[in-house]
């Protein structure tokens, strides 16, 4: 993988930088009306779905192709020479996500705010920021850092040393639930562990520090000296849980598992578990 700064932009740089011209704020989020209630100066919108998921084969929330993202990254004036810094105006699985799919495909430059724009007690506007379109090029996508659903199948029937990680809430992981989005089987994939992403952040936005992480993921079953591939609905709140393995503990074999729920479960040869 390229070469990234601090993948953590901390509140005190980024209330110095703002103005760069060669750093481009990138509030996600899940609908616009959060950022049209107020934003950071000068931060471009994203949603969340429409610009960073790609539904394909009757799988939805898939890591957009390259000629879809150098459009959507395109109209931002986005390329391989910006800072891109990833915010959301609260608690949000987005930056995350927002972070792991220009880092698939190799940018060199990303990161995520260190908290919540609630959190950053910085000056925010309603002024929609313009950015002149750009060209870009995407490359191929870097295959260290995503799963497929043959290596999760190899785990779920014990045929692999790596370990699965279910994200979800309690209720999906029991398959009482398949969350916010339909599916056609409730459950998890066997041999799965579980921990819920919204634990690894707190309600500031701010993932939680490095030991705090690791006792959390150990008290799982997960050291990180196998490779590790969680997932979750859609590879969604599973980027959170990805950046704070791969990203903040150094676990350099975690592996999003893109397809998540939203693949596994539309697939009736899939093994699940549930209670």
């Amino acid at each position: 993988m390229a070469m990234n700064p601090d993948p953590i932009a901390e509140a005190e740089w980024l209330a110095e930088h703002l103005d760069d011209d060669d750093v481009v704020l990138v509030q996600i989020e899940g609908r616009r009306e959060a950022y049209e209630a107020g934003h950071l100066p000068g931060a471009v919108f994203a949603d969340g779905y429409d610009d960073f998921t790609s539904e394909r084969d009757g799988v939805r929330s898939l890591v957009p192709l390259p000629h879809e993202l150098a459009a959507t990254l395109g109209r931002m004036g986005i390329d391989q020479s910006k800072r891109v810094i990833f915010y959301a105006a609260g608690k949000s699985m987005w930056p995350s996500r927002g972070y792991w799919v220009p880092r698939y495909y190799g940018f060199p430059m990303v990161q995520i705010a260190d908290r919540s724009l609630a959190a950053l007690e910085l000056s925010v506007t309603t002024d929609e920021a313009m950015r002149d379109p750009i060209n870009v090029k995407i490359g191929d996508g870097d295959s260290s850092i995503i799963s497929m659903v043959d290596e999760v199948l190899a785990v779920a029937e014990g045929n692999s040393e790596s370990q699965v990680l279910d994200c979800r809430s309690d209720a999906e992981w029991l398959g009482e639930s398949t969350g916010a989005h339909e599916a056609p089987r409730k459950g998890r994939v066997p041999r799965a562990h579980h921990l819920n992403w919204e634990l690894l952040v707190d309600e500031d936005g701010r993932f939680l520090g490095v030991e705090q992480l690791r006792a959390l993921l150990l008290a799982t079953g997960l050291d990180g000296s196998q490779p590790v591939l969680p997932y979750c609905g859609g590879g969604i709140r599973a980027a959170a849980s990805w950046f704070a393995m791969y990203e903040l503990l150094g676990w350099k074999q975690a592996r999003n598992y893109d397809g998540s729920w939203a693949e596994w479960a539309g697939r009736s040869d899939l093994p699940i578990e549930v209670g």
